[in-house]
């Protein structure tokens, strides 16, 4: 998929995710602090959830991402958020 960005203007973190993955806003942010190794319990404190909603969100993010645990769904994010960093200019 490629992204579209202002010059000079490119998008990372959770809106990075949820542009490249397809998935909602709130799965996207549940993703990227699983991809920055936070728990259930500290994903919950950061969003203002509880850890069963975050729990949801995974359960949802899994089939979308085509994997099967938190630390395969880390793997994709953090691959995404990687390349986009080493080369912002290919998504363009």
């Amino acid at each position: 998929m490629l992204l579209v960005h202002a010059p000079g203007i490119f998008i990372t973190g959770p809106a990075l995710l949820q542009t490249q993955l397809g998935i909602t806003a709130s799965a996207a942010e549940v993703l990227y602090w699983i991809a920055n190794g936070k728990t259930n319990q500290e994903i919950g404190k950061i969003l203002g959830m509880s850890p069963r909603t975050v729990n949801k969100h995974l359960e949802q993010v899994y089939p979308a991402l085509g994997v099967e645990n938190r630390t395969a769904a880390a793997g994709v994010a953090l691959r995404i958020m990687v390349r986009e960093r080493s080369c912002p200019e290919e998504s363009v």
